[in-house]
C-alpha cells in the first residue's frame, strides 16, 4: 500500500508529457479488460486517473456513435422514408419505432441537416453545411450539445469562422463555446444589423388563399375583434396535452383544421345555414370514378380543378355526406340519388361512449377531435355500424389510410396491428388511456 501511494505521489509531480506512460503501464498490469472494456472488478480497483482515462475513451466512442446515428437520420430524411412508409413525417416514425419524443426527433433532424452531406437527384454529393463540425463529431471530439451551439452560432457567422469556433469547442464545454461565438459575432460586426424599415400599414381584414404544390396556403390580416374571436376558437383546441411535444405552430395548425371540421358539422346552426350555398350546408364536392374509388387507384377532382390522391378520398368517404350521381360517357347527368350521411348523431354517441377518444395506441385526443373510420371501407361495401367503426384523430386517421397499420375488432374492442418494421410479429395493441 505504501509503495502504491508513493508511486501515485511521484506521478502527480511528473510533467504532463511523462505521466501517461506510467499510468497506462500500471493499468495494463493491474486492471483486467474484456474486449477493450474494463470489468466491474477492475473498475473498483482502478485509480481516479485510470477511471477518467476510461471515461474519456467511452465518451469519445459515444460521440462517434451519435454522429453515425445522425448520419442515418439524415439519410432517412433525404430519401423521404416517412412518406414511403405511409407516415406524415419522421417524428411519427421514430415515435413508434424508437420511442423517441417529438422533441428529440426534431433536434436530431436539425443536427443531421447541418452535418450530413446532401445527394442531388443527379447523384452529386453536396458537402454538409458545417463540414468542420461534422468532422470533429465524427472524431468523437464534440457532443450533440456542442453541435446545437455551433449550428445556431454559424447561422450568423461567415463560413470562415467555423474553423475557429470548432477549435475552441474542442477544448471547452458548450456553454463556454456559446459565449465565445457570441463574442466573435460582436467583434465581426460591432455596428449590429441595420434598423429595419417600418412596414407599410395593411388594409383591414385581408385574406389571401392559394393552392401550391398540393398544399393550401392561407394568410390573414384581420381586425382585433375578429382576431380575438379566432383566438377564442383555436386556443382551447391548441393546448398541449400530456406528453404532447408538438411545437405551437403545429398545435395551432391542427386546431385550425379542427375548427374547420367543427364548422362543417354545424349543420343545424341557424346562423351558419343562413350563409350556406342554396340553403344547404357548405359542401366539398369530389368527383370520382367509382371503380377507381373501390380499387384505391387514380385521383379525384375538386371543384377548383385540384386533384386529390385516391387514398385521401377514401379517408374522406369514411365520414361524409354521399350523393350518388350517375354520369354518361360525356359527363351528362342521368340520375341524382338522395344524400345519405355515413355517421348519424346517435351512432357517433355510441362510438364516443365506447372509444372515449382516439382509439389509436398512445393517443390522448378527445372525441371532439376525432373522425369516424370504417374498418372495412365504405367503398368496399363496409357497413356503417358500431362493429365496423372506430374513432380516430386526424393524424392517426391519415396514418391508417397511408401506412401498413391495420385495425380490427377483437371482442368488441378496436385493436391495432403495427407494421412489421415496428413489431415483426405484428401483435395487436389497444389504447388503454381512455378506458373507463
Amino acid at each position: 500500500m505504501l509503495r502504491r501511494l508513493e508511486r501515485t505521489t511521484r506521478t502527480r509531480h511528473m510533467p504532463s508529457d511523462l505521466r501517461v506512460s506510467p499510468v497506462r503501464e500500471w493499468s495494463s498490469n493491474r486492471c483486467s479488460c474484456h474486449n477493450g472494456r474494463m470489468t466491474e472488478s477492475a473498475l473498483g480497483l482502478a485509480s481516479p486517473l485510470e477511471l477518467l482515462d476510461e471515461l474519456k475513451r467511452k465518451v469519445r466512442a459515444l460521440q462517434q456513435l451519435q454522429h453515425q446515428v445522425l448520419t442515418i437520420v439524415g439519410a432517412l430524411d433525404q430519401q423521404g422514408a416517412a412518406e414511403t412508409l405511409g407516415y406524415k413525417d419522421l417524428v411519427e416514425v421514430f415515435k413508434h419505432v424508437l420511442r423517441w419524443d417529438p422533441k428529440t426527433t426534431r433536434r436530431k433532424l436539425k443536427q443531421a441537416q447541418a452535418l450530413c452531406p446532401t445527394v442531388t437527384p443527379t447523384g452529386s454529393v453536396i458537402a454538409p453545411a458545417l463540414p468542420g463540425v461534422a468532422a470533429a463529431m465524427d472524431a468523437g471530439e464534440l457532443s450533440e450539445d456542442h453541435v446545437d451551439v455551433l449550428a445556431e452560432a454559424m447561422a450568423g457567422l461567415p463560413a470562415a469562422a467555423e474553423t475557429h469556433v470548432v477549435e475552441y469547442a474542442r477544448q471547452h464545454e458548450p456553454r463556454s463555446a456559446k459565449a465565445f461565438c457570441k463574442e466573435l459575432a460582436y467583434r465581426l460586426d460591432q455596428d449590429g444589423p441595420e434598423p429595419a424599415e417600418p412596414e407599410p400599414v395593411q388594409p383591414r381584414n385581408v385574406l389571401r388563399r392559394k393552392w401550391q404544390g398540393g398544399r393550401y396556403q392561407l394568410f390573414a390580416d384581420l381586425d382585433a375583434e375578429t382576431g380575438a374571436k379566432l383566438d377564442a376558437l383555436i386556443d382551447p383546441l391548441a393546448k398541449p396535452e400530456a406528453e404532447d411535444l408538438r411545437f405551437a405552430p403545429e398545435r395551432e395548425g391542427d386546431a385550425f383544421c379542427d375548427v374547420v371540421d367543427l364548422a362543417l358539422r354545424a349543420e343545424r346552426h341557424p346562423g351558419f345555414r343562413k350563409h350556406c350555398h342554396g340553403g344547404e350546408r357548405v359542401q366539398l364536392t369530389v368527383t370520382v370514378n367509382y371503380d377507381e374509388l373501390r380499387n384505391g387507384i387514380g385521383a379525384a377532382r375538386l371543384d377548383n380543378g385540384e386533384r386529390l390522391p385516391m387514398r385521401q378520398v377514401r379517408k374522406i368517404a369514411c365520414d361524409a355526406g354521399v350523393i350518388p350521381m350517375l354520369l354518361g360517357s360525356r359527363s351528362q347527368i342521368h340520375d341524382v340519388g338522395r344524400k345519405t350521411r355515413a355517421i348519424n348523431a346517435g351512432l357517433r354517441r355510441i362510438l364516443v361512449a365506447r372509444d372515449r377518444g382516439c382509439a389509436h395506441p398512445g393517443c390522448t385526443r378527445p372525441p371532439s377531435h376525432c373522425e369516424a373510420h370504417h374498418i372495412k371501407s365504405w367503398a368496399e361495401g363496409g357497413e356503417t355500424n358500431v362493429k365496423n367503426l372506430v374513432l380516430l384523430c386526424r393524424r392517426h386517421h391519415d396514418l391508417l389510410h397511408l401506412s401498413d397499420w391495420e385495425v380490427q375488432m377483437i371482442g368488441g374492442v378496436p385493436m391495432f396491428r403495427p407494421p412489421a418494421f415496428i413489431d415483426p410479429q405484428r401483435r395487436p395493441r389497444r389504447n388503454p388511456l381512455h378506458a373507463a
